[in-house]
């Protein structure tokens, strides 16, 4: 009985310490980036992304949250918390907005809009990314892995309303 036992231990810690070594591979910054094509000009994009009061008109899921304002500054919201999560605008810039999203003691996931013009064109590219900073944990690295899934779609969804928005 005693064999099976000291079997099974070593078997266990064995397959952890794998698991644990084949998820050192996986890097421990994830970034996920969609991008669209917008005919408007940058500021109106930006002014869209740069007061989170307005994200309910294109954000996916953002209609339905309540939202407790924490920061207002010239008529946008800044900073906001909702369901055990707080959004706080962090870099506000002509071309560019962050914002990061904190839940707890996680590390905060990064998200970045930035409008790139073209020349000669009657559009302006928007480009939407999210960062993530994962920790060491083999569960944790995994479950990485179903990020492009579970946000990608989430982003063109919003990317695509933010444009029938603006070019209607």
């Amino acid at each position: 009985m005693t064999r099976i036992l000291k079997l099974g231990l070593i078997s266990g810690i064995f397959f952890f310490l794998l698991i644990t070594g084949f998820s050192l591979f996986i890097p421990p910054h994830i970034r996920i980036s969609r991008a669209i094509n917008i005919g408007s000009s940058s500021d109106s994009i930006l002014n869209n992304i740069a007061g989170i009061e307005k994200w309910k008109y294109w954000y996916p899921g953002f209609d339905t949250l309540a939202l407790q304002e924490l920061e207002k500054k010239d008529g946008k919201l800044l900073s906001v918390k909702t369901k055990g999560i707080s959004i706080v605008l962090s870099e506000l810039k002509e071309s560019r907005v962050v914002a990061e999203f904190r839940s707890g003691r996680k590390k905060p996931v990064i998200q970045r809009w930035e409008t790139i013009s073209h020349p000669g064109t009657d559009s302006v590219t928007l480009q939407w990314g999210m960062d993530f900073r994962l920790c060491w944990y083999p569960w944790e690295k995994f479950s990485s892995l179903m990020f492009e899934k579970r946000y990608g779609a989430q982003m063109e969804q919003g990317l695509t309303n933010l444009k029938t928005i603006l070019e209607n």
